[in-house]
């Protein structure tokens, strides 16, 4: 990988193609009238001399080595205190300056602190450790940078990639929702274009915050190459500079750009995705398809100490079992109870009104599932669901947890079943706000799935309830 030099005058650098100022930006050739060579060879030894030049101002007249313990005479000149000393020891009579040959009434002379710094920093700076060390340092951070903007970039791609996902899905969701509109479209007019102007606004906002994304990484990369060239060019005067002006310069701070959390696209999908017709126009019950089914209770499945309505649409909790006859179908270890519908395919969209429970679980369950058991309720076992605890704890059973926090508590829960699509949705029924979706539910067949939970003295023996409409 070729080095950066420095732009000297009447030096020009070489375009970068568009692979070398995204990826590295290194690559500044040099291109003068006599050749890149003899420009470098100039600037080395024009650097060399005025290195020499200096150690020879830090250098004792007596000694012909840098100075050790400065002094100053009257006439100004300097020389190593033991050396002057040993001078003047030898003179047979007055003493005098050994360069200007200056006579001095007594051995009179000042130390020089300032040039005895100076001195030792030279020093310091002439031995190979510090040149490794130097040279090492500037090299760290050069490769340091390199790799922060590498990462600039693939964020960058990855939202510019977010950006065409978005644009996919948002076409998918557009068409979907303009298919169920034709079905009700002399009806839901308004409702439709009020629908579509919401979807394109969120399209817009997230293509927007995309953007905005784009051009902080943007900005990111123009820093980055900006320090990059810095930290080159430093690398560079190592060969070509006096080591005290390149220690002199500092390293430039890491560059840091703050862009949006992930972009959840399939957030967007589920939001959409739901019972749409019932959405849009709940008066037309009879054509909105997949309409609230009107599910019941399967007794069979109950858990004995499950108490069911007479028309199996409301469940509660009791403390005593009631006698019921063994069945492989019945829940023997948790309340739980699932109703007596089963689904291999389709859309099905049913309501549960919870009240104010403190505590329930409802959803999809494998008809698979093992009932004697005493099983955790998670997708690994068959189980996708929604669960209320302590009154306001609101989960969803995924692995791991979800916390959720809608808007208001909820009474009454929507689950959507897509079997086709291998997804379970829920929504706070009242308002149709979406809670949370399942994917890759897989199973032969599904049953809609609810457990009451334990009464606890009273306090949680509100009864579920499945929703039935009248069409």
């Amino acid at each position: 990988m070729a080095l950066p030099l420095l732009e000297e005058e009447g030096v020009t650098q070489r375009g970068w193609s568009e692979a070398e100022s995204e990826i590295w930006g290194l690559e500044v050739l040099f291109v003068t009238p006599r050749g890149r060579e003899e420009a470098v060879s100039v600037r080395r030894m024009a650097c060399r001399s005025q290195e020499q030049s200096l150690r020879e101002e830090l250098t004792c007249a007596i000694c012909c080595d840098l100075f050790q313990d400065p002094v100053m005479l009257e006439c100004m000149h300097h020389f190593c205190r033991e050396c002057i000393q040993g001078y003047w020891s030898r003179c047979p009579r007055v003493v005098s300056c050994p360069q200007c040959r200056r006579e001095f009434p007594n051995q009179a002379f000042r130390p020089h602190y300032l040039v005895s710094g100076v001195v030792e920093k030279v020093r310091q700076c002439s031995s190979e450790e510090c040149r490794r060390k130097m040279h090492k340092q500037f090299e760290d951070a050069l490769l340091s940078q390199q790799r922060e903007m590498e990462n600039f970039v693939r964020m960058k791609h990855v939202a510019e990639q977010n950006i065409c996902s978005l644009t996919k899905i948002s076409t998918e969701l557009h068409s979907k929702i303009q298919a169920e509109f034709g079905r009700l479209h002399q009806i839901l007019e308004q409702e439709e274009r009020a629908v579509l102007i919401e979807l394109a606004k969120e399209e817009e906002q997230l293509v927007v915050r995309l953007q905005g994304d784009i051009m902080q990484l943007e900005q990111g990369i123009f820093e980055m190459k900006k320090g990059m060239e810095h930290t080159q060019q430093s690398l560079s005067k190592m060969a070509d500079s006096l080591l005290l002006e390149v220690e002199s310069m500092a390293v430039r701070p890491a560059v840091h750009v703050e862009v949006s959390p992930t972009l959840n696209l399939e957030h967007l999908r589920d939001r959409y995705d739901g019972p749409l017709q019932y959405i849009f126009w709940r008066r037309m019950l009879r054509s909105v398809h997949p309409a609230p089914a009107s599910l019941t209770f399967d007794p069979e499945s109950a858990h004995p100490n499950l108490i069911l309505s007479k028309d199996l649409t409301a469940v509660t909790e009791s403390s005593r079992p009631r006698p019921v006859h063994q069945s492989s179908r019945r829940f023997q270890q948790c309340v739980n109870v699932l109703a007596s519908e089963t689904f291999r395919s389709g859309r099905h969209y049913w309501e549960v009104w919870v009240g104010n429970k403190t505590k329930w679980d409802l959803g999809v369950a494998a008809e698979s599932v093992d009932r004697a058991a005493k099983i955790k309720l998670c997708p690994e076992n068959g189980y996708w669901t929604l669960r209320l605890r302590n009154r306001t704890d609101y989960w969803a059973v995924a692995t791991p947890w979800v916390c959720l926090t809608p808007q208001t508590p909820l009474r009454k829960v929507g689950v959507l079943l897509n079997c086709e699509e291998q997804r379970v949705a829920f929504y706070n029924a009242e308002n149709m706000f979406h809670l949370f979706t399942f994917h890759q539910a897989t199973a032969h067949s599904f049953c809609p799935f609810f457990s009451t939970c334990f009464s606890d003295d009273k306090q949680n023996e509100e009864p579920l309830r499945i929703c039935h409409l009248a069409l």
